[in-house]
């Protein structure tokens, strides 16, 4: 068993290099927050794309099923970042696009049309296309079979659930005659919606504390709870507004909900489990490719990983335990 999905836009431009920078623009960005999942592209079909999740096969995997719901809410995101790259471009048309994702029993084969490339068939695949149609605009639609699993990341007896952000709503059906007879076949579908009103007081609060003391926004990123509460504390003390968070999921789903000009720094641990910081990096950068990051890192990697994303600059790398007036003064030259 895997979990196919399928990725639309609307690309509609008569002038034809610019339809190609649109293109290439929108399946490249989508086709690397899906790769920072680990999903694997199968094709581009005309203006969409088709990919699958290797590591939900076999047994229900929570960690699996978290990178699906993580990718999807990081998709939607991903469309101001899209959007402002077009502006950047000079090309005007902005994206919408829609999600389709369900799960069941796949085949995956090489095909001689596709050059010896991988394909994908089966009843799933089918299915994700032809519901994508159904999904909100800007958003992602998901069947019934992989909702049966989704349901319980979503519970509030959870230490740590999805429904804090977001809520799975049925918002329709998909009906088809079945084979032989004349009995239609019903299947719910279900879409991510974000639950603006839970966070709406927390933002509209934090609004009003910045504004109030002019302060800047800081998102720090740790799984050890005493470090979170020491950098707190120093960086609070220093007039920043912090937010911390233990748990790297719930931090990106933190900032795929927040307003996009809402932090001005994110400040990561590089070594977390089930995900890293370079992992949770690349992740929140699709969502806002602006974003100042800082990482903390207990080795000093750092000319190792400058080598490896050479965006990043020796200084982008403070290394642990930190140094109090080292810590405070990168992060003021970093937010001058």
């Amino acid at each position: 068993m895997a979990e196919p999905m399928d990725i639309a836009g609307n690309i509609h431009l008569a002038n034809s290099d610019k339809a190609r920078r649109y293109y290439s623009i929108f399946l490249n960005t989508i086709a690397g927050i899906a790769k920072g999942f680990d999903a694997k592209i199968i094709k581009n079909v005309d203006d969409g794309l088709v990919c699958y999740f290797p590591k939900t096969s076999g047994h229900i995997n929570d960690s699996a099923f978290n990178d699906v719901i993580g990718f999807g809410v990081t998709a939607m995101a991903a469309r101001y970042t899209i959007n402002k790259r077009f502006h950047e471009e000079k090309i005007s048309s902005a994206i919408n696009y829609s999600i389709s994702v369900d799960y069941g029993k796949v085949e995956v084969a090489e095909t001689v049309s596709s050059g010896g490339k991988e394909d994908l068939f089966g009843s799933p695949m089918n299915l994700c296309a032809k519901i994508n149609a159904k999904a909100p605009i800007n958003g992602m639609i998901i069947g019934h079979n992989l909702y049966q699993i989704l349901k319980g990341l979503f519970s509030d007896s959870l230490p740590f659930s999805y429904s804090k952000y977001y809520d799975l709503k049925q918002i329709g059906e998909y009906s088809w005659k079945e084979e032989g007879n004349q009995r239609r076949i019903s299947y719910p579908l279900y879409s991510i919606v974000a639950n603006k009103d839970r966070n709406k007081g927390f933002f509209a609060n934090q609004r009003l504390e910045l504004k109030q003391k002019n302060a800047r926004n800081i998102m720090i990123v740790d799984d050890e709870q005493d470090i979170l509460i020491t950098y707190n504390s120093i960086l609070y003390g220093e007039g920043y507004n912090i937010e911390t968070f233990s748990n790297p999921h719930e931090a990106l789903l933190h900032f795929a909900h927040a307003d996009k000009y809402y932090y001005d720094l994110i400040i990561l641990d590089i070594r977390m489990p089930s995900l890293n910081g370079l992992q949770l990096y690349h992740r929140l950068k699709a969502i806002n490719k602006d974003i100042k990051i800082l990482f903390l890192s207990a080795i000093e990697a750092s000319e190792e990983i400058a080598s490896i994303f050479p965006e990043l600059k020796y200084g982008d790398i403070i290394r642990k335990p930190i140094e109090k007036e080292h810590f405070v003064k990168k992060i003021n030259s970093l937010l001058l």
